[in-house]
């Protein structure tokens, strides 16, 4: 009976182990997944989901979750949304912490903030460890006007790990506000800890190109390049070649040859990425341009999605022109007519947008002072941030229909040019063209001015270009965040390609 009972235990232990086994297998299999995941190789990702084995209900949760973080790579939301919602109501905290973050990522990605808020603060109140729910949260505030309520949070973050993420957000933050300065030395403290980082390397060149520090840009860029070389990542390779090409035609006259030496480093660096992989930081990936851009402004999308209006200023000597709307797609663009005056242009799009993003003219409303106004664009560099941003203020006067010109608090710096300003029902009542010389003013007046934009009247468009929209815009109620929704997918992102001849 004694020895009955000692193989009976000796069965029990070896299934147990059995059982471990498979357990690390899976999971082994999962790190694995999203290692591919973080780097792009999504089609190697896809296969080796296909072929790994679920035997209960949390393994097939984590693997919607692989799916959901999939989807938004490649920005198909509402697949990603779909993934995610399987786990709503999971019985296990790490997978529910998980899904909050993703479907939070899902809501800013659809500029539904209040939304990405409540959930980003759900996984918070779960897992108060995670970083990137914290993330999504200062990104989201900085998006509606709480800039200041942003960067606290990311400080925060920032003096108690300093991770590469975190370092972007903080980087933008600076950028909206027109100081590249602090933007660029941010980054580049970080890539000292860490000089591989793709992420980090690819908004160090665009800083540097559009502060006109060429060298410095194709330097980072050739970094990315040879990443990608050795990775045999042919798109994105090609992607960084067009890149430099662009700001360089005569670059790769000579051959680039990544020493042996290099590739061992690189080797260490990919292992390094995936063993310290992190399942938060998959974010949908928004299309990129076919040049490097080296100027940028705002706009608004226009004529049943065929136009773009924008500053004459963003677009004068450019030799290419692009557009990347708020959901993230980009087209090519002409310009199809402008008036210096007015300082307007339309622009003709390669691509439609569908027509539902486009801002009826009927919308149109004349500015009225006193009214409260809201202002959407891309301040700082705009590259850097996927979305455009909003600030909040009063018309302080508006000027003869002559001028065609008003003045407002709603903050406007360098990036917001071309953007639509808005009132609290929803109505386009201006253009953003210019920002007060703050400089200017103290020398001359002697006190430091308050925050004051100049913009342009929305009937002066007409003046410019005259064209019949169907699609109506219905009034909204005063919510900032509700605004920010409805009004993201006509909001464009206008860069351009300088002619320095």
């Amino acid at each position: 009976m004694k020895i009955i009972k000692i193989i009976t235990f000796l069965i029990l232990i070896l299934f147990s182990n059995i059982q471990s086994v498979f357990a690390i297998s899976f999971n082994e299999n999962v790190r694995e997944i999203r290692s591919e995941i973080n780097r792009d190789n999504l089609q190697e990702a896809i296969k080796k989901l296909k072929k790994i084995n679920i035997e209960n209900e949390i393994q097939q949760e984590k693997i919607d979750l692989l799916f959901g973080d999939i989807y938004l790579k490649i920005n198909q939301i509402d697949k990603a949304e779909e993934f995610y919602q399987k786990n709503f109501f999971t019985s296990d905290e790490s997978i529910e912490a998980l899904t909050f973050i993703g479907l939070a990522e899902v809501r800013l990605a659809q500029g539904k903030i209040n939304d990405a808020i409540k959930y980003a603060e759900q996984s918070i109140k779960i897992n108060s460890n995670k970083i990137r729910p914290k993330i999504i949260l200062a990104i989201a505030k900085t998006r509606i006007g709480d800039g200041e309520e942003g960067i606290k949070i990311l400080n925060e973050l920032y003096d108690n790990r300093k991770d590469a993420e975190v370092a972007l957000a903080i980087s933008d933050y600076y950028n909206a506000f027109d100081d590249a300065t602090q933007a660029i030395q941010v980054l580049e403290e970080f890539i000292k800890r860490d000089p591989k980082n793709i992420k980090v390397l690819n908004q160090l060149a665009s800083l540097y190109l559009f502060n006109g520090n060429k060298d410095k840009a194709i330097e980072y860029k050739i970094i990315v390049y040879k990443y990608h070389e050795f990775n045999r990542n042919k798109k994105k390779q090609k992607q960084a070649k067009a890149w430099i090409l662009s700001v360089n035609p005569n670059y790769f006259d000579k051959p680039i040859k990544v020493k042996k030496k290099e590739k061992e480093k690189q080797k260490e660096y990919e292992e390094e990425e995936i063993s310290n992989y992190d399942e938060n930081k998959v974010t949908p990936i928004y299309e990129e341009f076919a040049f490097a851009p080296n100027g940028h402004g705002s706009g608004f999308i226009v004529g049943e999605g065929k136009y773009v209006i924008t500053n004459h200023h963003v677009i004068e000597g450019a030799k290419k022109v692009a557009v990347r709307n708020g959901t993230g797609k980009v087209t090519e663009a002409t310009v199809a007519a402008f008036s210096k005056d007015y300082d307007l242009a339309i622009l003709e799009l390669t691509t439609s947008y569908p027509k539902n993003f486009s801002i009826d003219s009927k919308s149109f409303e004349v500015p009225k002072a006193g009214d409260d106004v809201i202002s959407i664009g891309y301040p700082g560099i705009g590259i850097t941030f996927e979305q455009p941003t909003i600030t909040q203020g009063i018309i302080s006067k508006v000027f003869d229909d002559e001028m065609g010109i008003f003045l407002t608090t709603a903050a406007i710096n360098a990036g917001n040019s071309g953007g639509p300003l808005f009132n609290l029902n929803g109505k386009l009542v201006g253009v953003s063209f210019a920002a007060l010389d703050k400089k200017k003013w103290l020398d001359e007046m002697g006190q430091i001015p308050t925050d004051m934009g100049y913009a342009i009247k929305s009937n002066m468009i007409k003046k410019v270009f005259e064209h019949k929209e169907s699609v109506p815009v219905k009034s909204a109620k005063f919510n900032k965040a509700k605004l920010y929704e409805k009004m993201l997918p006509s909001i464009a992102l206008v860069v351009v390609l300088l002619d320095e001849n």
